[in-house]
């Protein structure tokens, strides 16, 4: 039956037979063995079975069901798709000698407008993967008759107003693969956390979507959108609100989907405007499901009118793969590369959702930029520092953190949107790559057309024991008084008291968690007691840090300190501004500001004028044991060696 077939495998055997080419799926040489190809062909047998086929041998089988089944999927509507199938399988040969998997790849990507690599092969990946699905379905046509008559029986839709739907959630939460087509999908983030929850309901972490696919709009034809937010009466301002909240929707998915702990899905841009917006939904037992969204002009989205019904015949299945196919990848590419002094010289890209993987072991280095945003209060400064939650980041929740972001491919080819005849091979702290980022970083949360005001100030190095370290551009942006920005960016003000006493909390529990840590070498343990008792000493626990020094292997007296060093946390949480009403507990500051914060950050603050940070530099620089901890805990932080000895993040 049709639901003891994967439509993954067989796109995964299609692959591979793409790959090798049908007539040499059998070839053994000391360099080749014969394809395991367990799903296909037994699919190809079944269906060889079924209808009485003469073709002796699995190759004679799989290429049967391929040709009877590519000519189906053209009849079927997919007239486009059935060519490229045709021709990376068979080329122009269909009954007898094929040529190599090479030739027919070059010539198949010559009939398709030549297209760019990366650009083909993610149409042949969005193509094999729709067929896998048809050719299920071809073999098994639902008992025949049966099928005839669900695909002509009279449909009955589903409508009302999105206010009103409470279903949709459930139905993304039982689909096996999902296809979303929307203006900026502002709606999104929360649908997708609630309906991966319910998936992974009882403990099931590692279930997601076998695929995910997002459209936005593209950036370009924001502007042509009429939406509620033309109420305003003022097209710039409506304009600038529909791009920062497009923005955010797809910063809060990509942060959702990333820590997720899945490849399963794909972001992309869609460079028309859209024939419809909805989703296509497909659920296990091989039904499918479209639901299409109607907006008025200047209403709300609570008065969008949905119409739901189901698709038997695929026939809104190619209207949503068209749209795929012909949208651009939204995914992310981030530069690779090292740096050297203060500059980043560039050797390569990876995708954005491919990198900063605890315990990947990948080399290389990331550029990212930093912004210090600071409030003038009065005549004084104060910093305003992001607390990172799951809706506004990906990685160290619960931290406070300026703004930072990475440096992407974009800003490197397109600073600012100047397409670049020669992009840089490397970037400097003055050059217009990292201020593309920076300003970037900064109108993704404040929607602010000008933003000369952004200033280089220096850099930095975060280093990682199992993953890509981190460079840093660092950026200061003083605010005039009176900004503010949206709720839901989680941007609170800070004293230079406050962020030495979560610091402080962030250092006892490290030092705490370390006393617990037994099973590390002593190599291990002497380096990170070395830096866990220079940071208890600048952080006024000299004594605690003497004493962690003297007790490696003594597991009693370890438990015992443990103890004592939890006892002096303090738990400190700041009110949410996104979900008024609830208290969010901070956990420390994040790495780069944790590590560099009495080296580079106190200094910066004083240059700045936040309140109290002179007189606490001056209070580190005379105090010869502190002083001389800063100078010892920078030397450590920037060496690979002591780093990789480290048991956990300090």
């Amino acid at each position: 039956m049709p639901q003891d077939f994967s439509a993954e495998d067989i796109a995964n055997d299609l692959k591979n037979c793409r790959q090798r080419g049908l007539d040499w799926l059998d070839r053994s040489t000391t360099n080749q063995n014969p394809l395991a190809l367990v799903a296909l062909e037994q699919l190809a047998g079944e269906y060889g079975e079924a209808k009485h086929l003469g073709a002796s041998g699995r190759i004679g089988q799989i290429k049967a069901l391929l040709r009877d089944g590519i000519a189906e999927f053209g009849r079927q509507g997919h007239v486009t798709d059935a060519d490229l199938l045709r021709a990376l399988f068979f080329g122009e040969n269909m009954d007898g000698p094929i040529a190599s998997a090479g030739v027919l790849l070059r010539k198949a990507q010559q009939q398709f407008g030549d297209l760019p690599d990366a650009r083909f092969s993610e149409l042949r990946t969005s193509v094999v993967r729709s067929f896998s699905r048809f050719l299920i379905g071809f073999v098994f046509p639902a008992r025949g008759a049966d099928r005839v008559a669900r695909d002509h029986r009279q449909q009955l839709a589903t409508t009302g107003y999105l206010a009103e739907d409470d279903g949709f959630v459930q139905l993304l939460a039982d689909a096996v693969a999902v296809t979303i087509v929307g203006i900026t999908n502002e709606a999104l983030p929360g649908l997708l956390e609630e309906a991966l929850r319910r998936k992974r309901d009882g403990g099931h972490r590692e279930i997601f979507w076998q695929s995910l696919r997002i459209v936005f709009l593209s950036r370009a034809l924001l502007d042509a959108v009429n939406d509620e937010r033309e109420e305003l009466q003022d097209a710039s301002r409506s304009l600038g609100q529909r791009r920062q909240d497009s923005v955010w929707a797809r910063r809060s998915v990509w942060d959702l989907l990333k820590r997720a702990k899945s490849t399963n899905w794909t972001m992309y841009e869609y460079p028309y405007i859209p024939v419809l917006n909805g989703a296509f939904l497909e659920f296990e037992d091989g039904s499918k499901v479209v639901r299409l969204v109607f907006r008025p002009p200047r209403r709300r989205s609570t008065e969008h009118v949905f119409i739901q019904l189901d698709d038997p015949g695929d026939r809104f299945s190619a209207v949503f793969e068209d749209i795929v196919r012909n949208s651009l990848s939204a995914n992310m590419i981030v530069p690779v590369g090292f740096p050297a002094d203060s500059t980043f010289h560039y050797r390569g890209t990876r995708n954005q959702t491919d990198v900063l993987e605890d315990g990947s072991g990948k080399d290389g280095w990331l550029p990212m930029v930093m912004v210090i945003t600071t409030r003038r209060v009065d005549d004084h400064a104060e910093a305003m520092l992001q607390l990172r939650t799951a809706a506004n980041s990906a990685r160290e929740l619960s931290r406070l953190s300026h703004l930072a972001g990475h440096v992407l491919q974009d800003d490197r080819l397109r600073p600012a949107g100047r397409i670049l005849a020669k992009p840089p091979s490397s970037f400097g702290l003055t050059d217009e790559t990292p201020l593309s980022a920076a300003q970037r970083v900064v109108q993704e949360v404040l929607a602010a057309e000008d933003l000369s005001a952004i200033r280089p100030v220096t850099t930095g190095q975060y280093l990682f024991p199992d993953k890509e370290h981190l460079f840093f551009f660092v950026f200061v942006l003083d605010l005039p008084e009176g900004v503010q920005f949206p709720r839901r960016a989680e941007m609170h003000t800070f004293s230079l008291g406050e962020l030495m006493a979560v610091r402080a909390n962030q250092v006892l529990r490290s030092a705490a968690e370390l006393c617990r840590t037994t099973d590390i070498s002593e190599g291990a343990w002497t380096a990170a007691a070395e830096v866990m008792a220079l940071n208890l000493s600048l952080q006024g626990h000299a004594d605690l840090g003497d004493k962690l020094t003297e007790l490696a292997g003594n597991e009693a007296e370890l438990a015992r300190t443990a103890a004592t060093i939890s006892r002096l946390v303090t738990a400190r949480t700041t009110p949410s501004l996104a979900e008024p009403g609830r208290d969010i507990q901070i956990e420390g500051l994040a790495g780069w500001q944790h590590r560099e914060f009495f080296s580079v950050l106190l200094p910066l603050y004083a240059d700045i004028g936040i309140s109290g940070a002179r007189q606490l530099l001056d209070e580190v620089a005379h105090d010869s044991h502190k002083s001389a901890a800063v100078r010892r805990l920078t030397q450590l932080y920037r060496s690979e060696d002591s780093m990789a000895y480290m048991p956990m993040e300090l």
